[in-house]
């Protein structure tokens, strides 16, 4: 079966096999706000219609800084590396969840204007298969970034992925916010995703 792996530096973070999940995601974001520069998570489950949830995380705030590079293969057939937890089994100790909507309020939004940068911005780059690079920027009302591959099991033999920033504004206004990369990948390819360094004024 079909599975993303995923590392860090070279240094293999996790495998996950598609089989019995609906939807995988790796994903790299940050803001300019965040204490940290950016965290890698992956996770998957799956999601019937009816009966019960499953939702599964293997990486989960895994702290990126600078140079690092963030590789994730698409594999036609690889097992899982190790099992992934529960959101119960990573914080033992946290109350259950009962919030279902995790929509940002005005003054949720009014919080994170108030807090003090702590960059100007972000650099990247994204080498995808078959040769072609992005080499980027934020915007300058820019307030985060993400990246992301997803597999769904509605196309399983491709796995989707894109790169974007957005503003506070965008976020509000549940607007799209500027891509800088839309691809998909097929068995076989990979992609590296790197923070570069701020850029010398």
């Amino acid at each position: 079966m079909p599975a993303l792996k995923v590392s860090i530096d070279g240094a293999p973070v996790a495998t996950v096999c598609t089989d019995g999940f609906d939807i995988l995601t790796v994903q790299v974001h940050g803001t300019l706000v965040d204490s940290e520069l950016a965290t890698l998570d992956i996770s998957g489950g799956r999601y019937p219609a009816v009966g019960e949830s499953t939702h599964l995380i293997w990486a989960n705030d895994t702290y990126l800084n600078h140079g690092q590079v963030v590789n994730v293969a698409f594999l036609e057939n690889a097992p899982t590396s190790h099992a992934g937890k529960t959101i119960d089994e990573l914080f033992p100790d946290e109350e259950p969840v009962t919030q279902t909507d995790f929509s940002l309020t005005d003054a949720m939004f009014a919080e994170i204007r108030a807090r003090p940068k702590a960059r100007d911005g972000f650099n990247f780059r994204l080498d995808m298969a078959h040769g072609l690079s992005v080499i980027g920027e934020t915007r300058p009302a820019d307030h985060g970034f993400g990246f992301s591959v997803l597999w769904a099991h509605t196309r399983t033999e491709e796995a989707r992925v894109s790169l974007h920033s957005y503003s506070l504004e965008e976020l509000e206004q549940r607007a799209p916010g500027n891509y800088y990369a839309k691809e998909r990948m097929q068995f076989s390819d990979s992609i590296q995703f790197e923070l570069l360094p701020p850029k010398s004024k």
